[in-house]
Protein backbone atom coordinates (compact mmCIF):
# COMPACT_ATOMS: atom_id res chain seq x y z
CA UNK A 1 0.00 0.00 0.00
CA UNK A 2 1.40 3.39 -0.97
CA UNK A 3 1.54 5.99 1.80
CA UNK A 4 1.34 9.63 0.81
CA UNK A 5 0.39 12.90 2.44
CA UNK A 6 -2.32 14.86 0.58
CA UNK A 7 -4.57 17.80 1.38
CA UNK A 8 -7.95 18.91 0.06
CA UNK A 9 -8.51 22.16 -1.82
CA UNK A 10 -12.18 21.76 -2.76
CA UNK A 11 -14.52 19.32 -4.55
CA UNK A 12 -11.70 17.87 -6.61
CA UNK A 13 -8.85 15.38 -6.38
CA UNK A 14 -6.65 15.99 -3.27
CA UNK A 15 -3.29 17.61 -3.87
CA UNK A 16 0.02 16.02 -2.85
CA UNK A 17 1.69 17.92 0.02
CA UNK A 18 5.05 19.47 -0.65
CA UNK A 19 6.22 18.16 2.73
CA UNK A 20 5.50 14.49 3.56
CA UNK A 21 5.34 14.69 7.34
CA UNK A 22 3.31 11.71 8.47
CA UNK A 23 4.51 8.15 8.90
CA UNK A 24 2.44 5.02 8.36
CA UNK A 25 3.10 2.54 11.15
CA UNK A 26 0.78 -0.29 10.15
CA UNK A 27 -2.11 -1.09 7.82
CA UNK A 28 -4.73 -3.82 7.80
CA UNK A 29 -7.55 -4.59 5.37
CA UNK A 30 -10.15 -7.35 5.08
CA UNK A 31 -13.61 -7.71 3.57
CA UNK A 32 -15.20 -5.45 6.20
CA UNK A 33 -12.56 -3.16 7.73
CA UNK A 34 -9.61 -0.99 6.82
CA UNK A 35 -7.32 0.02 9.68
CA UNK A 36 -4.45 2.52 9.51
CA UNK A 37 -2.05 3.46 12.30
CA UNK A 38 0.20 6.43 11.76
CA UNK A 39 2.02 9.18 13.60
CA UNK A 40 2.34 12.87 12.92
CA UNK A 41 3.14 16.01 14.92
CA UNK A 42 0.08 17.60 16.48
CA UNK A 43 1.00 20.78 14.64
CA UNK A 44 3.58 20.24 11.90
CA UNK A 45 3.59 23.99 11.17
CA UNK A 46 2.76 23.00 7.61
CA UNK A 47 0.11 25.15 5.87
CA UNK A 48 -1.10 22.01 4.09
CA UNK A 49 -1.92 20.26 7.40
CA UNK A 50 -4.58 20.86 10.05
CA UNK A 51 -3.30 21.23 13.61
CA UNK A 52 -4.74 18.69 16.05
CA UNK A 53 -5.86 20.56 19.16
CA UNK A 54 -8.44 20.26 21.91
CA UNK A 55 -11.09 21.21 19.34
CA UNK A 56 -13.59 18.84 17.78
CA UNK A 57 -12.20 17.41 14.53
CA UNK A 58 -14.18 16.02 11.60
CA UNK A 59 -12.37 13.01 10.18
CA UNK A 60 -13.32 12.58 6.52
CA UNK A 61 -12.93 9.22 4.83
CA UNK A 62 -13.46 7.94 1.30
CA UNK A 63 -12.82 4.67 -0.56
CA UNK A 64 -11.99 4.36 -4.24
CA UNK A 65 -12.30 1.19 -6.35
CA UNK A 66 -8.57 0.48 -5.98
CA UNK A 67 -5.56 1.54 -3.92
CA UNK A 68 -4.72 4.46 -6.18
CA UNK A 69 -5.90 8.06 -5.80
CA UNK A 70 -9.20 7.76 -7.69
CA UNK A 71 -12.78 8.96 -7.28
CA UNK A 72 -14.63 7.36 -4.39
CA UNK A 73 -17.93 6.95 -6.29
CA UNK A 74 -19.92 8.16 -3.30
CA UNK A 75 -18.34 5.76 -0.78
CA UNK A 76 -17.47 8.41 1.75
CA UNK A 77 -18.42 9.87 5.12
CA UNK A 78 -17.19 11.76 8.14
CA UNK A 79 -17.12 11.35 11.89
CA UNK A 80 -16.63 13.96 14.63
CA UNK A 81 -14.04 13.12 17.28
CA UNK A 82 -12.04 14.72 20.08
CA UNK A 83 -8.70 13.00 19.47
CA UNK A 84 -6.87 14.54 22.44
CA UNK A 85 -9.52 13.69 25.04
CA UNK A 86 -8.42 10.90 27.38
CA UNK A 87 -10.16 7.68 26.34
CA UNK A 88 -12.92 6.28 28.50
CA UNK A 89 -11.81 2.99 30.05
CA UNK A 90 -13.78 -0.13 29.17
CA UNK A 91 -16.51 -0.59 31.78
CA UNK A 92 -18.00 -3.94 32.79
CA UNK A 93 -21.59 -2.92 33.58
CA UNK A 94 -22.42 -6.45 34.81
CA UNK A 95 -21.01 -5.45 38.19
CA UNK A 96 -23.55 -2.61 38.54
CA UNK A 97 -27.29 -2.40 39.06
CA UNK A 98 -29.38 -0.06 36.93
CA UNK A 99 -32.76 1.53 36.42
CA UNK A 100 -34.33 3.31 33.47
CA UNK A 101 -36.05 6.67 33.09
CA UNK A 102 -37.83 6.85 29.74
CA UNK A 103 -40.87 8.27 27.99
CA UNK A 104 -42.46 6.42 25.09
CA UNK A 105 -44.98 8.58 23.28
CA UNK A 106 -45.75 10.67 20.23
CA UNK A 107 -44.02 14.04 20.13
CA UNK A 108 -46.26 16.53 21.96
CA UNK A 109 -47.50 19.85 20.61
CA UNK A 110 -46.95 19.21 16.88
CA UNK A 111 -48.21 22.73 16.15
CA UNK A 112 -44.91 24.00 17.61
CA UNK A 113 -41.39 23.46 16.27
CA UNK A 114 -40.19 22.25 19.65
CA UNK A 115 -41.53 21.22 23.03
CA UNK A 116 -40.21 20.46 26.49
CA UNK A 117 -41.82 17.44 28.16
CA UNK A 118 -41.40 16.64 31.85
CA UNK A 119 -42.21 13.43 33.68
CA UNK A 120 -41.66 12.39 37.31
CA UNK A 121 -40.09 9.00 38.08
CA UNK A 122 -39.47 7.10 41.31
CA UNK A 123 -36.10 5.55 42.05
CA UNK A 124 -35.43 1.98 43.18
CA UNK A 125 -36.11 1.39 46.86
CA UNK A 126 -32.62 1.93 48.20
CA UNK A 127 -31.99 0.69 51.72
CA UNK A 128 -28.79 2.69 52.12
CA UNK A 129 -26.59 5.16 50.29
CA UNK A 130 -25.45 4.06 46.82
CA UNK A 131 -23.33 5.70 44.15
CA UNK A 132 -24.51 6.40 40.60
CA UNK A 133 -21.51 5.60 38.41
CA UNK A 134 -22.70 5.94 34.82
CA UNK A 135 -25.37 6.81 32.28
CA UNK A 136 -26.33 5.21 28.98
CA UNK A 137 -28.69 7.19 26.70
CA UNK A 138 -31.66 5.24 25.40
CA UNK A 139 -32.83 6.60 22.05
CA UNK A 140 -34.80 3.75 20.55
CA UNK A 141 -34.78 3.94 16.76
CA UNK A 142 -33.77 6.59 14.20
CA UNK A 143 -36.75 8.84 14.98
CA UNK A 144 -35.61 9.21 18.58
CA UNK A 145 -32.10 10.12 17.46
CA UNK A 146 -33.46 12.61 14.92
CA UNK A 147 -35.99 14.41 17.10
CA UNK A 148 -34.45 14.35 20.60
CA UNK A 149 -32.48 17.58 20.93
CA UNK A 150 -31.40 16.88 24.50
CA UNK A 151 -32.67 15.57 27.80
CA UNK A 152 -31.88 16.37 31.42
CA UNK A 153 -32.38 14.32 34.58
CA UNK A 154 -33.11 16.39 37.70
CA UNK A 155 -33.39 15.29 41.31
CA UNK A 156 -36.57 16.35 43.08
CA UNK A 157 -36.59 17.70 46.63
CA UNK A 158 -39.39 18.91 48.88
CA UNK A 159 -39.09 21.69 51.46
CA UNK A 160 -38.25 20.61 55.03
CA UNK A 161 -41.04 18.79 56.79
CA UNK A 162 -42.94 17.79 53.64
CA UNK A 163 -42.61 14.08 52.69
CA UNK A 164 -41.38 13.52 49.14
CA UNK A 165 -43.76 10.62 48.63
CA UNK A 166 -46.75 12.81 49.47
CA UNK A 167 -45.76 15.42 46.87
CA UNK A 168 -44.34 13.38 43.97
CA UNK A 169 -45.99 9.95 44.16
CA UNK A 170 -49.30 11.09 42.54
CA UNK A 171 -47.33 12.15 39.44
CA UNK A 172 -44.62 9.50 39.26
CA UNK A 173 -44.23 6.96 36.47
CA UNK A 174 -47.02 8.55 34.46
CA UNK A 175 -47.14 10.23 31.06
CA UNK A 176 -46.09 13.70 32.21
CA UNK A 177 -46.87 17.13 30.75
CA UNK A 178 -45.32 20.10 29.00
CA UNK A 179 -42.74 21.52 31.38
CA UNK A 180 -43.18 25.26 31.44
CA UNK A 181 -46.81 26.06 30.76
CA UNK A 182 -48.64 28.02 33.43
CA UNK A 183 -51.04 25.11 33.92
CA UNK A 184 -48.22 22.61 34.49
CA UNK A 185 -46.32 24.84 36.88
CA UNK A 186 -49.46 25.43 38.96
CA UNK A 187 -50.65 21.82 39.05
CA UNK A 188 -47.47 19.71 39.04
CA UNK A 189 -44.34 19.80 41.22
CA UNK A 190 -41.88 20.44 38.40
CA UNK A 191 -40.42 23.51 40.12
CA UNK A 192 -39.21 21.30 42.96
CA UNK A 193 -36.97 19.36 40.56
CA UNK A 194 -34.04 21.66 39.86
CA UNK A 195 -30.80 19.87 40.81
CA UNK A 196 -29.13 18.55 37.67
CA UNK A 197 -27.99 14.92 37.75
CA UNK A 198 -27.27 14.23 34.07
CA UNK A 199 -27.38 16.02 30.70
CA UNK A 200 -27.38 14.39 27.28
CA UNK A 201 -26.97 16.42 24.06
CA UNK A 202 -27.18 15.54 20.38
CA UNK A 203 -24.49 13.02 19.46
CA UNK A 204 -23.61 12.26 23.08
CA UNK A 205 -22.40 8.82 24.10
CA UNK A 206 -22.60 6.84 27.31
CA UNK A 207 -20.80 8.41 30.25
CA UNK A 208 -19.17 6.73 33.25
CA UNK A 209 -17.70 8.63 36.18
CA UNK A 210 -14.03 8.17 37.15
CA UNK A 211 -13.56 5.21 39.49
CA UNK A 212 -12.90 7.44 42.53
CA UNK A 213 -16.24 9.30 42.21
CA UNK A 214 -19.95 8.54 42.34
CA UNK A 215 -23.14 10.57 42.61
CA UNK A 216 -24.87 9.80 45.96
CA UNK A 217 -28.39 8.34 45.89
CA UNK A 218 -30.47 6.43 48.42
CA UNK A 219 -29.86 8.76 51.34
CA UNK A 220 -33.59 9.48 51.62
CA UNK A 221 -36.32 6.89 52.03
CA UNK A 222 -38.13 7.98 48.86
CA UNK A 223 -36.32 9.67 46.00
CA UNK A 224 -37.83 11.05 42.82
CA UNK A 225 -36.38 12.33 39.56
CA UNK A 226 -37.67 14.41 36.68
CA UNK A 227 -36.84 13.61 33.05
CA UNK A 228 -37.01 16.71 30.85
CA UNK A 229 -36.97 15.89 27.13
CA UNK A 230 -36.52 18.58 24.47
CA UNK A 231 -38.32 17.39 21.32
CA UNK A 232 -37.25 19.06 18.10
CA UNK A 233 -40.01 19.06 15.47
CA UNK A 234 -39.31 21.84 12.93
CA UNK A 235 -41.64 20.33 10.27
CA UNK A 236 -44.55 19.88 12.72
CA UNK A 237 -44.91 16.12 12.30
CA UNK A 238 -47.90 14.46 13.96
CA UNK A 239 -48.22 11.07 15.65
CA UNK A 240 -44.48 10.36 15.52
CA UNK A 241 -43.87 8.01 18.45
CA UNK A 242 -40.57 6.82 19.93
CA UNK A 243 -38.85 6.11 23.24
CA UNK A 244 -36.26 8.44 24.77
CA UNK A 245 -34.48 8.35 28.10
CA UNK A 246 -31.53 6.98 30.02
CA UNK A 247 -30.31 3.90 31.86
CA UNK A 248 -28.65 4.86 35.16
CA UNK A 249 -26.01 2.53 36.61
CA UNK A 250 -25.35 2.43 40.36
CA UNK A 251 -23.55 0.39 42.99
CA UNK A 252 -23.77 -0.09 46.78
CA UNK A 253 -19.94 -0.19 46.86
CA UNK A 254 -19.22 3.42 47.72
CA UNK A 255 -16.33 5.20 46.05
CA UNK A 256 -13.92 7.67 47.59
CA UNK A 257 -15.77 10.89 46.72
CA UNK A 258 -19.33 12.02 46.22
CA UNK A 259 -19.63 13.80 42.85
CA UNK A 260 -21.91 16.66 41.89
CA UNK A 261 -22.77 18.76 38.85
CA UNK A 262 -22.99 22.51 38.37
CA UNK A 263 -24.05 24.79 35.49
CA UNK A 264 -21.93 27.78 34.43
CA UNK A 265 -22.76 30.35 31.76
CA UNK A 266 -25.20 33.06 30.70
CA UNK A 267 -28.70 32.77 32.12
CA UNK A 268 -31.36 32.02 29.47
CA UNK A 269 -32.71 35.57 29.26
CA UNK A 270 -33.48 37.81 26.29
CA UNK A 271 -30.37 39.94 26.82
CA UNK A 272 -28.53 37.01 25.26
CA UNK A 273 -28.97 38.77 21.93
CA UNK A 274 -27.09 38.19 18.67
CA UNK A 275 -27.64 40.56 15.73
CA UNK A 276 -28.34 39.12 12.27
CA UNK A 277 -25.50 38.68 9.76
CA UNK A 278 -22.90 38.72 12.54
CA UNK A 279 -19.66 36.77 12.61
CA UNK A 280 -17.71 36.02 15.81
CA UNK A 281 -20.26 37.67 18.10
CA UNK A 282 -19.53 36.76 21.72
CA UNK A 283 -21.79 36.19 24.71
CA UNK A 284 -20.26 35.69 28.16
CA UNK A 285 -21.47 34.38 31.50
CA UNK A 286 -19.55 34.98 34.71
CA UNK A 287 -19.20 33.06 37.98
CA UNK A 288 -17.84 35.53 40.50
CA UNK A 289 -15.69 34.96 43.55
CA UNK A 290 -18.63 35.67 45.85
CA UNK A 291 -20.25 32.48 44.58
CA UNK A 292 -17.17 30.24 44.87
CA UNK A 293 -16.69 31.64 48.39
CA UNK A 294 -20.25 30.60 49.18
CA UNK A 295 -20.22 27.26 47.36
CA UNK A 296 -16.83 25.99 48.53
CA UNK A 297 -16.15 25.74 52.28
CA UNK A 298 -13.41 28.02 53.62
CA UNK A 299 -10.10 26.23 53.32
CA UNK A 300 -11.66 23.64 51.02
CA UNK A 301 -11.48 22.91 47.32
CA UNK A 302 -13.38 21.18 44.56
CA UNK A 303 -12.08 19.42 41.46
CA UNK A 304 -13.71 19.69 38.03
CA UNK A 305 -13.24 16.51 36.00
CA UNK A 306 -15.72 16.63 33.11
CA UNK A 307 -17.59 19.27 31.07
CA UNK A 308 -20.36 19.33 28.48
CA UNK A 309 -20.21 22.55 26.43
CA UNK A 310 -23.56 23.66 25.04
CA UNK A 311 -24.94 26.18 22.57
CA UNK A 312 -27.42 25.77 19.73
CA UNK A 313 -27.10 25.97 15.94
CA UNK A 314 -25.34 29.36 15.74
CA UNK A 315 -22.61 28.40 18.22
CA UNK A 316 -19.07 28.07 16.83
CA UNK A 317 -16.65 28.37 19.75
CA UNK A 318 -16.76 27.98 23.53
CA UNK A 319 -14.24 28.49 26.30
CA UNK A 320 -14.34 28.12 30.11
CA UNK A 321 -11.77 30.50 31.62
CA UNK A 322 -10.39 30.33 35.18
CA UNK A 323 -9.09 33.26 37.25
CA UNK A 324 -7.31 33.28 40.63
CA UNK A 325 -6.09 36.43 42.35
CA UNK A 326 -4.59 38.59 39.56
CA UNK A 327 -3.80 35.76 37.15
CA UNK A 328 -5.69 33.84 34.50
CA UNK A 329 -4.94 30.11 34.76
CA UNK A 330 -5.00 27.75 31.74
CA UNK A 331 -8.48 27.36 30.26
CA UNK A 332 -10.52 24.60 31.90
CA UNK A 333 -12.14 23.49 28.65
CA UNK A 334 -12.57 24.89 25.16
CA UNK A 335 -13.63 24.01 21.62
CA UNK A 336 -13.01 26.31 18.65
CA UNK A 337 -14.74 23.90 16.24
CA UNK A 338 -18.01 23.26 18.06
CA UNK A 339 -20.17 20.64 16.34
CA UNK A 340 -23.86 20.90 17.28
CA UNK A 341 -24.50 17.27 16.35
CA UNK A 342 -21.62 16.04 18.50
CA UNK A 343 -22.26 17.17 22.06
CA UNK A 344 -20.69 14.88 24.61
CA UNK A 345 -19.44 14.79 28.16
CA UNK A 346 -15.71 15.45 27.77
CA UNK A 347 -13.28 14.32 30.47
CA UNK A 348 -10.57 16.83 31.32
CA UNK A 349 -7.01 15.68 30.68
CA UNK A 350 -6.18 16.93 34.17
CA UNK A 351 -8.65 17.59 36.97
CA UNK A 352 -8.95 21.30 37.71
CA UNK A 353 -8.80 22.51 41.32
CA UNK A 354 -11.17 25.37 42.13
CA UNK A 355 -10.62 27.32 45.36
CA UNK A 356 -12.85 29.72 47.27
CA UNK A 357 -12.42 33.15 45.74
CA UNK A 358 -11.67 31.86 42.24
CA UNK A 359 -13.83 33.12 39.39
CA UNK A 360 -14.84 31.52 36.09
CA UNK A 361 -16.08 32.97 32.80
CA UNK A 362 -17.77 31.00 30.03
CA UNK A 363 -17.49 32.52 26.54
CA UNK A 364 -19.62 31.52 23.53
CA UNK A 365 -18.94 32.76 20.00
CA UNK A 366 -21.69 32.72 17.36
CA UNK A 367 -22.05 33.06 13.60
CA UNK A 368 -25.37 34.38 12.29
CA UNK A 369 -24.12 35.51 8.86
CA UNK A 370 -26.81 33.36 7.20
CA UNK A 371 -29.66 34.80 9.30
CA UNK A 372 -31.71 37.90 8.48
CA UNK A 373 -33.46 37.96 11.87
CA UNK A 374 -32.08 38.69 15.31
CA UNK A 375 -31.29 35.62 17.45
CA UNK A 376 -32.28 35.69 21.11
CA UNK A 377 -32.10 33.30 24.05
CA UNK A 378 -34.64 30.54 24.20
CA UNK A 379 -35.34 26.83 24.24
CA UNK A 380 -35.74 26.18 20.52
CA UNK A 381 -32.67 25.05 18.57
CA UNK A 382 -33.14 28.23 16.52
CA UNK A 383 -32.82 30.31 19.70
CA UNK A 384 -29.56 30.28 21.61
CA UNK A 385 -28.00 29.28 24.93
CA UNK A 386 -24.51 29.63 26.40
CA UNK A 387 -23.76 27.21 29.23
CA UNK A 388 -21.50 24.39 30.31
CA UNK A 389 -22.38 21.53 32.63
CA UNK A 390 -19.42 20.67 34.85
CA UNK A 391 -18.95 17.56 37.01
CA UNK A 392 -16.94 18.02 40.21
CA UNK A 393 -16.04 16.43 43.54
CA UNK A 394 -16.42 16.42 46.48
CA UNK A 395 -20.12 17.14 46.10
CA UNK A 396 -21.31 20.13 48.04
CA UNK A 397 -24.03 22.71 47.80
CA UNK A 398 -22.77 24.11 44.46
CA UNK A 399 -25.40 23.65 41.73
CA UNK A 400 -25.01 26.61 39.40
CA UNK A 401 -23.24 29.90 38.83
CA UNK A 402 -24.24 32.20 35.98
CA UNK A 403 -24.82 35.82 35.05
CA UNK A 404 -26.81 37.97 32.67
CA UNK A 405 -26.60 41.39 31.11
CA UNK A 406 -29.56 43.38 32.43
CA UNK A 407 -32.17 43.69 29.68
CA UNK A 408 -33.24 47.05 31.13
CA UNK A 409 -30.15 48.56 29.51
CA UNK A 410 -31.43 47.46 26.09
CA UNK A 411 -35.13 48.23 26.47
CA UNK A 412 -36.08 49.97 29.73
CA UNK A 413 -39.30 48.86 31.35
CA UNK A 414 -39.38 45.37 29.87
CA UNK A 415 -39.81 42.34 32.12
CA UNK A 416 -37.18 39.63 32.19
CA UNK A 417 -37.48 36.17 30.64
CA UNK A 418 -36.31 34.30 27.55
CA UNK A 419 -38.97 35.91 25.31
CA UNK A 420 -40.71 38.67 27.32
CA UNK A 421 -43.68 40.55 25.86
CA UNK A 422 -43.28 44.28 25.29
CA UNK A 423 -45.96 46.53 26.78
CA UNK A 424 -44.54 49.98 26.07
CA UNK A 425 -44.11 51.92 23.83
CA UNK A 426 -47.48 51.38 22.16
CA UNK A 427 -45.89 50.85 18.76
CA UNK A 428 -44.22 47.70 20.09
CA UNK A 429 -47.01 46.49 22.39
CA UNK A 430 -47.67 42.73 22.44
CA UNK A 431 -44.55 41.91 20.46
CA UNK A 432 -41.92 39.58 21.86
CA UNK A 433 -38.63 41.21 22.69
CA UNK A 434 -37.02 39.60 19.63
CA UNK A 435 -39.81 40.77 17.33
CA UNK A 436 -39.60 44.31 18.69
CA UNK A 437 -35.85 44.48 18.17
CA UNK A 438 -36.16 43.00 14.67
CA UNK A 439 -38.83 45.51 13.63
CA UNK A 440 -37.19 48.62 15.04
CA UNK A 441 -33.42 48.25 14.66
CA UNK A 442 -31.19 48.75 11.63
CA UNK A 443 -27.99 46.81 12.28
CA UNK A 444 -25.10 48.97 11.17
CA UNK A 445 -21.51 47.81 11.88
CA UNK A 446 -21.26 50.54 14.50
CA UNK A 447 -24.39 49.33 16.29
CA UNK A 448 -23.20 45.73 16.26
CA UNK A 449 -19.91 46.75 17.81
CA UNK A 450 -21.68 48.88 20.43
CA UNK A 451 -23.96 45.99 21.42
CA UNK A 452 -20.99 43.59 21.48
CA UNK A 453 -19.12 45.83 23.89
CA UNK A 454 -22.20 46.25 26.08
CA UNK A 455 -23.11 42.60 26.50
CA UNK A 456 -19.49 41.42 26.78
CA UNK A 457 -17.72 44.10 28.82
CA UNK A 458 -20.46 45.67 30.96
CA UNK A 459 -21.33 44.54 34.46
CA UNK A 460 -23.55 41.47 34.73
CA UNK A 461 -25.96 40.51 37.46
CA UNK A 462 -24.83 37.27 39.07
CA UNK A 463 -26.93 34.21 39.88
CA UNK A 464 -25.36 31.97 42.54
CA UNK A 465 -27.22 28.69 42.98
CA UNK A 466 -25.86 27.23 46.20
CA UNK A 467 -28.38 25.10 48.09
CA UNK A 468 -28.26 25.58 51.82
CA UNK A 469 -27.67 22.34 53.71
CA UNK A 470 -30.26 23.24 56.32
CA UNK A 471 -32.59 25.80 54.69
CA UNK A 472 -34.84 27.83 56.93
CA UNK A 473 -38.31 26.39 57.50
CA UNK A 474 -40.90 27.48 54.96
CA UNK A 475 -44.48 28.55 55.64
CA UNK A 476 -47.07 25.78 55.46
CA UNK A 477 -48.46 27.06 52.16
CA UNK A 478 -45.05 26.91 50.42
CA UNK A 479 -46.00 23.93 48.27
CA UNK A 480 -49.44 25.09 47.09
CA UNK A 481 -49.34 27.35 45.29
CA UNK A 482 -45.67 27.29 44.24
CA UNK A 483 -44.48 30.43 45.94
CA UNK A 484 -40.86 31.16 44.98
CA UNK A 485 -38.41 31.97 47.78
CA UNK A 486 -37.41 35.62 48.21
CA UNK A 487 -34.72 36.79 45.78
CA UNK A 488 -31.14 36.90 47.10
CA UNK A 489 -29.23 40.20 47.23
CA UNK A 490 -27.79 41.33 43.91
CA UNK A 491 -24.22 40.42 42.95
CA UNK A 492 -22.47 42.35 40.16
CA UNK A 493 -19.82 40.45 38.19
CA UNK A 494 -17.49 41.20 35.30
CA UNK A 495 -14.15 39.98 34.01
CA UNK A 496 -11.70 40.14 36.93
CA UNK A 497 -8.81 42.56 36.63
CA UNK A 498 -5.72 40.46 36.04
CA UNK A 499 -2.03 41.17 35.49
CA UNK A 500 -1.62 38.22 33.16
CA UNK A 501 -3.92 36.75 30.53
CA UNK A 502 -3.37 33.08 29.74
CA UNK A 503 -1.83 32.36 26.35
CA UNK A 504 -1.68 28.72 25.23
CA UNK A 505 1.82 27.52 24.36
CA UNK A 506 2.84 27.21 20.72
CA UNK A 507 2.90 23.57 19.64
CA UNK A 508 5.21 23.90 16.67
CA UNK A 509 8.52 22.07 16.89
CA UNK A 510 8.32 21.22 20.58
CA UNK A 511 9.29 17.86 21.96
CA UNK A 512 5.80 17.15 23.33
CA UNK A 513 4.23 17.68 19.91
CA UNK A 514 3.31 14.02 19.49
CA UNK A 515 -0.12 12.46 19.25
CA UNK A 516 -0.59 10.47 22.49
CA UNK A 517 -1.18 6.74 22.26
Amino acid sequence: MTQQDYHGVGPTVPVLDQVQNWELLSAFENSTHTSLRFKRALDPCDPDDVAITNDTVNFIWAFGPNDGMSYHMGVRGSVAVNPLDPPYPAVDVSSFKSWKLTVNQAMPAPEKSFSYWCSIHSSPQFKKKNHVVGFRPLLVGPLAAKHTHHFVVYTCKTPPGIPAKEVFSPFSNKEGAECYTKESLMSKPFQLCSTTLYVWGVGGKEFFLPTHTGYPVGEDANEYYMLEVHYDNPTHLKDVKFETGVEIFYTPKLRQYDAGMMTIGHTVLASLLIPPRSKDFMIVGHCGKECTNKGIPEGGEIYLFNTLLHTHLAGRKMKLRHFRNETELPWVSYDDHYHFNYQKNRPLREERKILPGDSLTFECTYDTTSRNDVTVAGYSTRNEMCETFAWYYPKGAFEGCSSFYDIQHLLPGIDSGAQPIVQQPTSMANKTFGEAIQASVTWTPELREKLQNMVKLSDHEGVCNVKEKHPPPQPEDYYTPFNPPPPPPKMIWNYPKVDKIYEPPLRCNVEENIIPN
